[in-house]
């Protein structure tokens, strides 16, 4: 663990990652939070459509906050997203608890997701300056690994909570999490102290997304979390609509973590394209294995969730520092928030498209969707990134 004791030795890099778990344990803890206080009052049906608005709201808005906080300075807009956010948090539970009419808390539920302070954008953006090149895998694994701690833990924590308390309650203390964890990034001496090199901000209409590699990229991720879309609604088939479905998720997610780690640990062979065409290339042969187990074989099913967790793990890294390479620092902001935007909308495709798959009961169709979504992303980054740099196409 040398690599991560040099990471962490450097000034700045404990503070930023431990403000940004709050942010981060709140995005998680929100959805079943939200959830399960709209569906006391409105009923499933709406407590769904809640979350769409907001998951839409935020993704749509996400590469509008990512320009602004590159072309102005991203503390400030940190500082004015985190009071609009506070602002929307505050009117989203006024709704909840005076049993607001539906149509309010859309609104509200609206108005939450546009004003998401760019916390993780930021954060990723901040690592190539403040993070030597050589030691920027190890940044990237440690930050993969903080986020998939965080979205594993974050369900366990809420559901705890709403043991415990009403569940606008339990919404209200997701919302402090939040709050805090974005006014601790605001405030970080990292970020106050970061100038840029004064490289000038393109102003074009794409951004980032004139590069033409960043647009593959973007691509891949879609598919990438398009897979893991299939694979929850594969879990919940498998286990015919039983709660024990997030069992394959825990699972999975464990593997991701432990493998994140053990990737920033060490140098690997290879260019990232060349990793990422080996990852993805395994992720569809254990995903085409887990379809043909099938629900007769749960155990194996649990496992091989597991061994993708495993595979798939150090790919979110290996995405990062493809972004970071790819886009100047005057953008890099930007082409991060197009990512979780992007990630949103993968992953929605991916259980729309599932849900479908396992009409009849069985998981393995989605499974096998999932296997083709990452084997195509093997076949595009085995071709689409041997080609000569090009920025305009």
């Amino acid at each position: 663990m040398r690599r991560y004791r040099e990471l962490l030795s450097i000034p700045g890099v404990g503070r930023l990652a431990a403000a940004v778990l709050p942010a981060r344990l709140a995005t998680s803890m929100l959805n079943l939070s939200l959830l399960v206080a709209a569906s006391q009052r409105y009923g499933y049906a709406t407590a769904g459509l809640l979350l769409m608005v907001f998951a839409v709201a935020n993704s749509v808005a996400g590469p509008m906050r990512g320009r602004t906080a590159d072309r102005k300075e991203p503390r400030q807009v940190m500082l004015w997203m985190t009071v609009g956010h506070a602002v929307a948090w505050a009117g989203l539970l006024a709704g909840l608890f005076a049993s607001a009419p539906a149509a309010v808390i859309a609104v509200a539920a609206g108005a939450l997701g546009a004003t998401v302070p760019p916390a993780g954008p930021v954060v990723r953006g901040l690592w190539p300056a403040i993070v030597a090149k050589e030691n920027l895998p190890t940044a990237y694994a440690f930050d993969a690994a903080l986020n998939t701690a965080a979205f594993l833990t974050g369900p366990m924590i809420a559901g705890g909570l709403l043991l415990l308390m009403p569940a606008p309650a339990a919404v209200a203390l997701t919302g402090v999490c939040k709050l805090t964890g974005d006014l601790l990034i605001s405030i970080s001496p990292t970020l106050r102290h970061h100038r840029r090199d004064g490289e000038p901000a393109p102003r074009g209409l794409l951004g980032p997304l004139a590069n033409g590699r960043v647009r593959l990229l973007l691509g891949m991720i879609v598919f990438d979390t398009f897979a893991f879309g299939c694979l929850e609604v594969a879990a919940v088939a498998a286990v015919s609509g039983r709660g024990t479905a997030g069992v394959f998720h825990s699972a999975m997610a464990l593997g991701a973590v432990v493998a994140s780690i053990g990737y920033g640990a060490r140098t690997w062979p290879g260019r990232p394209h060349t990793q990422l065409v080996v990852l993805h290339a395994t992720g569809a042969a254990v995903l085409a294995g887990a379809g043909l187990a099938g629900a007769e074989l749960l155990v194996l099913v649990a496992a091989l969730y597991t061994v993708y967790g495993l595979v798939n793990g150090p790919v979110e890294t290996l995405q990062q520092v493809l972004v970071g390479e790819l886009t100047p620092e005057s953008q890099r902001i930007e082409a991060f928030a197009w990512v979780f935007s992007l990630m949103w909308a993968g992953f929605g495709i991916g259980t729309t498209v599932a849900g479908r798959l396992v009409a009849d009961g069985q998981p393995s169709g989605a499974l096998y969707a999932a296997a083709i979504g990452q084997a195509l992303v093997a076949g595009v980054a085995l071709t689409a990134f041997r080609r000569p740099h090009n920025t305009d196409t």
